[in-house]
């Protein structure tokens, strides 16, 4: 689906608002048709009336009419004393009664208000990811040198040179990420109360650096929410390596949900409030569809109304856990149930977590991201490297595959690399292997901000990196590398008093030669590693 511009997404919003006051009417209608039987002390449809109200407490709230929503709660609750008591009560008939008309006053009430449009301001803001770094630090040496690694990592990068000028350009735009010193010219960033209230409502990322170190200043830091503390000397790699998590992590590139509630109006809103953060997001219509679509689409979470006319929310969940390539699908609930044993009970089917409706828009943003991110962290540590943040060996491999058998498919070619780092033995045993870490484990923070989303990077082994491009040609793909190689070159690592700089060597081959397999692939890459590695390191050498 194509990305939606803002004005789309209040258009959509809008649009949904208006149906589902359409639809509220027609619900109003039924709810006084079951009022009329309940006065003839008929409660034959006193099921369909417990249904509705429960799904009617749900939605109201989601779509701005909290005291409708309140109302029907309330009908809810009578309703239900009324189907548990052991004969015909007349005082709960009129009880129910009563309830229904509170009801349907509140919903004729807003129609004739007909105030229905959703503010943008309510469904947040559309997703943007933020590369720009502002820098306000005292030791200018220091931010010179920064602003030359940050830029080589692919940042735009700005300097200032007090609080006060900070503070002026943030009325008129936002970094992702402001790093700044603790101190500033005399003044202390604690004491900035205005600029510390703009970072906070721009949700602008800071980290501060101080000269002293004191457990009172990191406190006084994770007050102010500060996403780092670091202290003199700064180790400039490691910096590198933080902001870029970071953004990483700020960023989610795991971000596909689906949907299954039977109230498709209120299916619809959650899709378009999450499509604004940014957010991939599948409606799933049909129950027994759900497997299918769940395969197909990948989804990292699914949102799960509890209560639907057929299968309850632990039928479906039970059904999913059968299924192994499911079985790690985060299951979040959605329902009006308040009753936490229900909860707790609906939860033993395979749910791992309950979201209870109404939600403002702005609070299921920020659970799904949550969710998201713990997610994207524990398959992370299932899957990645430990030390660089990359795919396993195994992973890269099974990429490779995975895309030539995608290439036999559809003859796109793609482009495989391995990449080595040059004289590692010796930055080892002159450094120390925990030096020896920080340049790997820069590298490969490199690779992830440099390549493309579609790529894949992972460690081969030890200094050794496989790179599998999609949808590339070759001369793409040496330009790309090329890129990096320039980048890197300018990252300096400090060991004590001493400087050092780093190179790779890299062989890169082309799917266009037709390779038997995609082990044959690495193997060709990994030869013309070597011959990059003859031809004297610091190069790429493609075949």
């Amino acid at each position: 689906m194509p990305n939606k511009s803002l004005a789309d997404i209040q258009q959509a919003m809008q649009q949904l608002q208006e149906n589902f006051l359409r639809k509220l009417e027609t619900h109003a209608d039924i709810l006084r048709g079951i009022n009329k039987q309940l006065q003839n002390e008929d409660i034959s449809s006193l099921n369909e009336l417990i249904n509705l109200s429960h799904q009617l407490a749900g939605s109201c709230g989601t779509f701005q009419l909290a005291d409708a929503g309140y109302l029907a709660r309330q009908l809810e609750v009578v309703a239900i004393q009324l189907q548990q008591s052991a004969s015909v009560d007349t005082r709960l008939i009129h009880l129910v009664s009563d309830a229904i008309s509170h009801f349907t006053d509140e919903v004729d009430l807003r129609l004739l208000k007909n105030n229905s449009v959703a503010s943008m301001s309510e469904i947040g803001s559309p997703y943007q990811q933020k590369q720009l770094i502002w820098l306000a630090l005292e030791d200018q040496i220091l931010c010179t040198e920064l602003m030359a690694q940050l830029s080589a990592f692919g940042y735009q990068v700005v300097s200032f040179d007090s609080f006060g000028a900070v503070q002026i350009a943030l009325l008129k735009s936002v970094p992702g990420l402001l790093f700044c010193s603790a101190e500033l010219k005399g003044e202390s960033l604690l004491l900035q109360n205005q600029l510390l209230q703009y970072v906070s409502e721009q949700q602008c990322k800071l980290m501060i650096f101080s000269i002293e170190d004191f457990f009172e200043l990191r406190v006084a830091a994770v007050r102010i929410n500060a996403a780092g503390f670091f202290v003199s000397p700064l180790d400039v790699p490691s910096i590198l390596h933080r902001i870029s998590k970071l953004f990483d992590d700020s960023y989610i590139t795991d971000k596909k949900v689906a949907i299954l509630d039977d109230d498709l109006l209120l299916a619809e809103h959650y899709s378009w409030v999450l499509k604004s953060a940014g957010i991939d997001v599948l409606l799933v219509k049909e129950p027994e569809q759900i497997i299918s679509e769940l395969q197909n689409f990948s989804p990292d979470l699914l949102l799960l109304d509890m209560h639907m006319p057929g299968y309850s929310g632990s039928d479906i969940s039970g059904v999913i856990r059968q299924y192994d390539s499911l079985s790690s699908l985060h299951i979040t609930f959605l329902s009006a149930e308040h009753d936490i044993k229900q909860q707790l009970q609906a939860m033993s089917f395979g749910a791992d977590d309950f979201i209870t409706k109404p939600i403002s828009n702005e609070n299921l943003i920020t659970s799904v991201r949550l969710t998201l991110a713990r997610n994207k962290e524990i398959k992370s540590l299932i899957e990645r490297d430990s030390l660089t943040g990359l795919i396993k060996h195994s992973a890269i491999k099974e990429a490779v595959a995975r895309q030539y058998d995608l290439f036999k498919r559809s003859t796109d070619q793609f482009c495989v690399a391995m990449l080595d780092l040059d004289h590692f033995k010796n930055i080892n045993d002159s450094y120390g292997h925990a030096m020896g870490d920080v340049v790997i484990s820069t590298i490969a923070t490199l690779l992830k901000k440099r390549l493309r989303r579609s790529d894949r990077a992972g460690r081969y082994g030890g200094e050794e990196f496989l790179i599998v491009l999609p949808n590339c040609k070759l001369q793409h793909a040496e330009e790309a590398l090329n890129t990096i190689l320039r980048a890197f070159r300018e990252i300096h690592f400090s060991a004590g008093k001493s400087q050092f700089s780093c190179t790779f060597s890299a062989g890169v081959v082309s799917s266009e030669l037709e390779y038997a397999d995609a082990e044959d692939m690495i193997k060709a890459a990994d030869e013309a590693l070597y011959q990059a590695k003859k031809l004297g390191r610091d190069q790429i050498f493609s075949n």
